[in-house]
């Protein structure tokens, strides 16, 4: 949309989520337990202004709210309204490679969004207050923020920015080939109070990682390690974490399958009792990390995952998986995908968290227009059933997204 004669424009855009789910035994049978599901619905609405080359300024609302679930909303389930983001950018340099200022209340998402992710497929998304310089280049990127997260509260325009939290890092992308990326980064986190199977207290920590993903004729892989270091309580932070992921996809093939494997392992707190923390902290990892029922996240944690997805029509892909769950330490818990503390790791010595199968439905309506049928089934190990109550799980969840 043209504003006067100049390069001044403006866009609009929004999107709607409308989604329902139900659990038979949700959390193995912890907590609160409903009949017949809910829903949840998620709004949003943005509007970005180019004022000219030099400056642009983009707005955006969020509206997410929880009809129905016994035990009411979770954490992030319900943000009646607010502002979502509003930064200003400010390029420099008159070339196609602009250095760009951002300051403002923001997304951060990096590589696959193991570590750093807006958590699209909750009901809310997350976003930052700070600065971000984005200093782009030939084949590489590199972007470079200091922030801290927004507390999401559930009322109207009451989300502040976390004033015990701090996030921050730099972070590059290095095109090696055509189709194949390294991405570098270093990401710093500080929490006034974190709390692992080990205890509670004040934690920072320092993750020194890289990434190495793309494809090479039908074959395509995304692989990432890293370390991390830091301070928690009165000791230290010896933690890392490795992820694999490779599929193949048969193109001269009916329905063009693609078979993949993917395999992380996080690592877990071998000794609650020394002064050395072992337990990897995602920081602000995809939501629904291990599949969409939401039972376990990438803490402590080592799971195989073989999975094919099929392509019967071009406006339809069904996507299969099976997964098994193992702790990697039997003296740590196990966590969810946010890193918080599910369950403690003292009442049982089994490993075998448990196993999971999904199938997973995606319908393009029209363009822009997504329908989404999951069901999942998880099935407890012996650690779940040693820590009652460990039932087994279903898990069905449809929904419809519109992004115009």
């Amino acid at each position: 949309m043209p504003l006067g004669e100049g390069k001044t424009y403006l866009t609009i855009g929004g999107d709607v989520h409308e989604v329902y789910e139900s659990y038979d035994h949700q959390y193995g049978g912890d907590g609160p337990q409903g009949q017949g599901g809910w829903l949840v619905h998620h709004y949003l609405l943005h509007g970005d202004l180019h004022v000219n080359p030099s400056l642009r300024v983009f707005g955006e609302l969020q509206a997410a709210f929880e009809n129905g679930r016994n035990g009411g909303p979770r954490p992030y389930d319900e943000d009646k309204l607010d502002i979502h983001q509003a930064f200003v950018d400010f390029n420099c340099c008159r070339s196609q490679r602009k250095t760009t200022l951002r300051i403002g209340r923001q997304e951060l998402y990096y590589g696959s969004g193991r570590l750093v992710d807006a958590r699209f497929g909750l009901n809310t998304r997350i976003s930052f207050d700070g600065l971000k310089i984005i200093i782009p280049s030939k084949r590489s990127n590199t972007e470079i923020f200091a922030t801290r997260p927004t507390l999401l509260r559930p009322g109207i325009f009451d989300d502040p920015p976390d004033s015990k939290k701090w996030f921050w890092g730099i972070y590059n992308t290095t095109a090696v080939k055509p189709s194949v990326s390294l991405d570098l980064y270093y990401l710093g986190y500080k929490a006034g109070s974190q709390t692992f199977a080990t205890g509670v207290g004040e934690f920072q920590s320092n993750t020194i990682g890289g990434r190495w993903d793309g494809k090479a004729g039908n074959h395509d892989f995304d692989e990432e390690a890293n370390v991390q270091v830091g301070t928690f309580k009165n000791g230290d932070i010896r933690a890392w974490s490795v992820a694999l992921y490779n599929g193949y996809t048969f193109q001269r093939v009916s329905e063009t399958p693609r078979v993949s494997l993917r395999s992380d392992a996080t690592s877990g707190d071998n000794d609650p009792n020394d002064r050395h923390l072992g337990s990897f902290f995602p920081i602000y990892a995809r939501g629904k990390y291990f599949g969409e029922a939401d039972l376990n996240g990438p803490v402590n944690t080592i799971d195989i995952i073989p999975a094919l997805d099929l392509h019967p029509r071009s406006d339809l892909l069904i996507n299969l998986s099976y997964g098994a769950f193992w702790r990697e330490s039997i003296q740590d818990g196990i966590y969810g995908f946010a890193g918080n503390l599910y369950k403690p790791g003292d009442e049982s010595r089994a490993r075998m968290i448990g196993q999971q199968a999904e199938i997973d439905f995606n319908y393009f309506i029209m363009p822009h227009t997504l329908m989404r049928v999951v069901y999942q089934h998880f099935f407890p190990g012996r650690f779940l059933k040693e820590t009652p109550p460990g039932q087994d799980v279903n898990y069905v969840t449809v929904w419809f997204d519109y992004h115009f």
